[in-house]
């Protein structure tokens, strides 16, 4: 099982995570090997109580990163050694199904690794139990596997062959330690960032001297059993019983015999010939059977197959561009007798090693004559190969460089805006980036057909038509940005984020699967054309130019209509439903956001369809259509597994399910959908996106409804931290995070610490926004509740009046946001024992009936005392009694028993009562 924070295995090889072929008798039929469902979906999953939110020893459990068949891997925190490190716990089923095996295989899990100090070895750091549970750790190493290093983008055989012999001294030295692996394969080969590879996964290891001395011709002896703890040299399973995985597994393995180094190095070199060649080298069955075929001799020589019977190991295509010295060894390593194989690893790497040995040796004998020889003889044909694909950069020259800059930087600091000058150089650095990953994938995919030939014409232009796509996305964000608005200062930064990622033009699978486009040139023009145009809708969309952006689209409509391309149809209905949705017209746009899922659908369009999928159900959950919306998300998810997953289209769609839920009041719901989109885009995201503060910042408002006010408040002042590092001090989501933060502390009675960050929230939205608009009698009222609560009545009763004048010259007199500054005048001259002048605002406020319940409870309540001040007992307990029904029906019991206690209190005869200080309002 992998370890690692990225992304996991896709769909080629999810499919071997975990798989464990099992024969009860090696003798009779060939094991099955039905592909079993996904790691996330195996029968296998996770299902104990989970371990995160608890200690496991002294690691705190972060995140589940994958599980197989016998345990799941979490990343966890080492407070002690301050770091992350990988935990592996043994799953339920294992333990209910052979609760004293599994605990020995994962103990022999851990002595394996241990027992093997190498640079491509995963090292183990500590083994332990928990909960009857074993568990150990090991190092996390960023990055993903094998599997998904080859997906990235197009490797020539000289890349992949470079990461398999790292891999192949890993395995060399766990043979050296007397280990046999018995379970290589991509998914058990760990990439690091760094480019480093790790071999992993020993929860099939089998030391080698527990076979008999005449079986280890190949290893290192090992020292006597006594010497090592019992589990490793504890069987595995019954005589006769397989595990491995049967795309890589040996024909020995089939057969269910004892195993030694020369079946790890069948199954390299299996993993080594899909990489090479894009196919696999033989059947599972056919393999399966032609091994039982196999008659085993003494000494565990084994013949051949019958004379003419044909050989389960397929030849390489012809075609490949492999050197035939790599061929020749990997189907060397591939025979099916071991004795014809290698006689070691080492044996192995050093014949696939021939290349670096040829380079050292022409080094050694003649560099000076070679260089000659070179520039004299092929020079200009080898300069013409080394920059035929150089220059890439230039192609954006027309989009983005200097005077795009200065242009965008001018236009920012018209708008007058404090922010602008600062929100324009973060945005040019993103764009600085976005240019440099979009050459560089012209660069990689140009390189991979013109100077590699690894890579087909036919794709190298698809690649190219992908890419020349993000170019005119970024043309038309860039011609945008140089038009902006005040209210698009502040949405340039999320602008910039939204381009299309360059990198998903290596997506070869979902670039070959696609619609293809028509082979008429003018129909090629016409598409060209259409797609620019577009690009104009889509930067008007994301600077939040709605009007003209609909325009722009409705222009195009016809034409985009008439090309036919199916791809291109969703893209217009995807932006026609989501403007109209947003200009007030959601039925409308609902139903062309469903024709948009339709088109996607018939062009192939896969992540575009995730996307139309996120803004539908958003839509339906606004409609109330809450069943169409909950539909629509399950197709979503759907979608995503069919494309292989994408971490940011599925945290998107997490957040959008997070806010269905909070439509239909199911905020537990909510909380944890949050949760995993938090944890899921905090690594798929470069630190300093807006968007990973911004459901941060929901998180923590959930955290807030749901009670658990320590912890929102801590998240709350995580959100801060990454808004500041995301857009600067001075903007608008800083303001609104200081108010989220004031929030947080005002419920926890934090009240100095709440007021501090109440009182920033009102600065920034003062000098961002002036002294007239909503949002800061908004930030108003939430000082002024803070001031309440620490008793500095006068100087919340000036913010408290502000507020309200604020907010009286912008809304209707009937409109509920006034309730909450009524009822703070009224909170504040109650508490300055002026109770005749407190009756005007808080009969006002109450008045509000639309307002919510725990409001007008508070409201209602100040009320109540303040007529009874006045000597209104009657009154004074008609309004202190609908308080009470109304924080009731609020599920507020405390403050329901708080006024229960008050009118039990009061004596019989109507007269005043003590002054009460006003209550803490708990507006969110």
């Amino acid at each position: 099982m992998a370890n690692t924070d990225d992304r996991g295995s896709g769909a080629e090889d999810s499919r071997e995570l975990s798989t464990q072929v099992v024969s009860a008798d090696a003798r009779g039929p060939a094991p099955r090997t039905a592909e079993p469902p996904s790691a996330r979906e195996a029968p296998g999953a996770w299902v104990a109580p989970s371990p995160l939110g608890q200690r496991v020893g002294r690691f705190i459990p972060l995140k589940l990163l994958g599980q197989g068949g016998m345990g799941a891997v979490f990343a966890a925190y080492d407070p002690d050694l301050d770091r992350k490190v990988a935990l592996k716990l043994l799953s339920v089923e294992a333990r209910s199904a052979d609760e004293e095996g599994g605990r020995a295989r994962l103990l022999r899990e851990a002595q394996a690794m241990a027992r093997v100090s190498h640079p491509n070895v995963i090292p183990i750091y500590e083994v332990g139990t928990w909960d009857e549970q074993v568990f150990f750790t090991m190092e996390l190493v960023p990055g993903g596997t094998l599997a998904d290093w080859r997906r990235e983008t197009p490797r020539s055989w000289r890349e992949v062959l470079e990461k398999y012999l790292q891999a192949g001294r890993g395995l060399a030295a766990a043979h050296a330690a007397g280990l046999v692996h018995r379970d290589f394969k991509p998914a058990n080969v760990l990439v690091g960032r760094d480019g480093r590879v790790y071999v992993t996964d020993f929860g099939l290891a089998r030391p080698v001297d527990d076979l008999p001395l005449e079986e280890q011709p190949t290893l290192a002896r090992v020292r006597a059993s006594e010497e090592i703890s019992r589990p490793l040299h504890e069987p595995l399973t019954e005589a006769g019983v397989v595990l491995g995985t049967p795309p890589f597994m040996s024909p020995e393995q089939f057969r269910g015999e004892a195993l030694d180094a020369r079946s790890d190095q069948f199954s390299f070199c299996a993993a080594l010939y899909r990489a090479l060649y894009n196919q696999r080298p033989f059947d599972p069955d056919e393999l399966s059977r032609a091994a039982k075929a196999l008659r085993a001799l003494p000494g565990r020589r084994t013949a051949p197959l019958e004379p003419g019977a044909p050989s389960p190991i397929h030849e390489p295509p012809g075609d490949a561009r492999v050197p035939a010295w790599v061929r020749r060894a990997v189907m060397r390593g591939l025979s099916l007798a071991p004795d014809a194989r290698f006689a070691s690893m080492e044996a192995l790497l050093e014949a696939l090693s021939q290349e670096q040995q040829r380079a050292r040796a022409r080094r050694a004998g003649g560099v000076a004559v070679a260089a000659a020889a070179l520039v004299g003889a092929v020079g200009g044909g080898l300069w013409f190969q080394s920059n035929v694909c150089a220059g890439a950069e230039g192609l954006l020259a027309d989009s983005w460089g200097p005077e795009a800059r200065q242009r965008l930087s001018a236009a920012f600091t018209a708008t007058g805006k404090p922010l602008a000058g600062d929100m324009a150089g973060r945005v040019g650095q993103v764009l600085d980036a976005y240019a440099s990953r979009w050459a560089r994938q012209h660069t990689e995919a140009c390189e991979a057909t013109r100077l590699h030939e690894v890579q087909p014409e036919a794709l190298f232009t698809q690649r190219v038509v992908c890419l020349e796509r993000r170019h005119k996305d970024l043309r038309a964000l860039v011609g945008a940005l140089a038009q902006v608005d005040t209210a698009g200062v502040e949405k340039a930064l999320d602008a910039a984020y939204a381009l299309p990622s360059p990198e998903d033009c290596a997506d070869v699978e979902a670039l070959a699967s696609q619609q293809p486009r028509p082979a008429d040139p003018t129909l090629r023009a016409e598409l060209e054309s259409l797609e620019g145009a577009l690009s104009e809708v889509k930067a008007l969309v994301d600077t939040s130019r709605y009007p003209q952006a609909l325009t722009a689209a409705n222009a195009v409509e016809a034409r985009v209509l008439a090309a036919g391309y199916a791809p291109l149809t969703a893209e217009l209905r995807f932006h026609q439903g989501w403007l109209q949705a947003v200009l007030g017209e959601k039925e409308k746009g609902a139903g062309l956001l469903e024709q948009a899922v339709y088109d996607a659908t018939a062009g192939r369009a896969e992540r575009l369809e995730v996307s139309v999928l996120n803004k539908l159900l958003y839509v339906e959950g606004e409609r109330e259509r809450f069943e169409h919306a909950t539909r629509w998300a399950r197709l979503g998810r759907a979608t995503l597994l069919r494309l292989g997953g994408d971490a940011v289209l599925q945290g998107d769609l997490l957040v959008n399910e997070a806010n269905l839920a909070l439509m239909q009041g199911k905020v537990d719901e909510a909380r944890a959908l949050l949760e995993e989109a938090h944890t899921m885009l905090a690594d798929a995201l470069p630190s300093g996106h807006p968007k990973r503060a911004r459901v941060t910042f929901s998180l923590g408002r959930v955290l807030l409804e749901v009670g658990a006010f320590a912890e929102a408040a801590r998240v709350m002042e995580e959100a801060l931290r990454q808004t500041e590092a995301a857009v600067g001090p001075r903007h608008l989501d800083v303001a609104r995070r200081h108010q989220g933060v004031s929030m947080a502390h005002r419920e926890q009675r934090e009240f100095v610490r709440a007021l501090a960050h109440a009182r920033t929230s009102v600065a920034l939205h003062r000098e961002l926004l002036g002294n007239n608009h909503l949002k800061l009698a908004e930030a108003l009222d939430e000082e002024g509740m803070s001031l309440l609560a620490l008793g500095r009545n006068e100087e919340a009763l000036k913010v408290y009046e502000e507020a309200l004048a604020v907010k009286r010259a912008q809304l209707e007199p009937d409109d509920a946001d006034l309730q909450y500054s009524y009822d703070g005048v009224g909170q504040a001259l109650l508490g300055l024992g002026r109770t005749r002048e407190a009756l005007v605002p808080l009969r006002q406020a109450v008045a509000f009936t639309g307002a919510q319940e725990d409001s007008l409870g508070e409201s209602g309540f100040a009320l109540a005392r303040a007529l009874w001040k006045e000597g209104q007992g009657a009154e004074a307990r008609t309004e202190a009694a609908k308080a009470r029904e109304r924080f009731m029906a609020s599920g507020r019991t405390p403050q329901a028993e708080a006024v229960r206690a008050w009118l039990e209190a009061l004596p019989l005869e109507t007269k005043a009562a003590k002054p009460v200080r006003p209550q803490q309002r708990r507006r969110r």
